[in-house]
């Protein structure tokens, strides 16, 4: 399994770096976009390369559009850990993929129980990647990622910070950018003395 590293070194612990690289397949602003899925075939390789699926299953277009539609509904989750969205926004469409996707719990070789996906293929996928979701809000990591606070970029991050207050991806790159906005927009309106 690969993992994209952000120079801020906010990678996601275990198999939640997982759902963090799927959300971070696409982010940014239209002048700066990062877009690693745009066709099917992309999508079939991307999920190879991160094991999850075997190679050789077919990706059909419908296939796509549901797994971004996971991707999206995701993000909607992280800017709600970020503090600037609701997750019912994505409620029902979460709870639609998921319906198609069955869980079973499975022992494993140290007796710990893990969720497994119960069907082959995408809804596999899917199944996964809910099952990891799920597994992260139980222990804990789920609401330490995080979606950057900075509209025009919205990177999945994993915040590190002893409080969890981490807003940006990158402060360097987002939250400076930020900071200098929210700066000259103060100044902006001040009347002159």
């Amino acid at each position: 399994m690969t993992t994209i590293s952000d120079e801020s070194g906010k990678d996601a612990p275990g198999q939640l770096a997982v759902i963090q690289d799927f959300v971070n397949t696409q982010y940014g602003s239209r002048r700066y976009a990062h877009v690693e899925l745009t066709t099917p075939e992309q999508l079939r390789i991307w999920l190879v390369a991160h094991q999850l699926l075997a190679d050789g299953i077919p990706v059909t277009e419908g296939d796509f559009r549901r797994v971004l539609r996971l991707r999206e509904a995701l993000r909607s989750f992280l800017r709600a850990n970020s503090g600037f969205e609701e997750p019912a926004v994505q409620d029902e469409v979460l709870n639609h993929l998921a319906s198609n996707a069955p869980l079973t719990v499975r022992f494993q070789h140290d007796a710990l129980p893990a969720l497994e996906p119960d069907i082959p293929g995408l809804d596999g996928v899917i199944a996964r990647l809910i099952s990891i979701m799920f597994t992260s809000m139980i222990d804990g990591s789920w609401a330490r990622l995080k979606a950057c606070r900075n509209d025009r970029c919205q990177k999945a991050f994993y915040d590190t910070s002893k409080n969890r207050s981490g807003s940006w991806c990158s402060m360097a790159r987002c939250g400076s950018r930020f900071k200098a906005s929210a700066y000259r927009q103060r100044h902006k309106t001040q009347p002159e003395a």
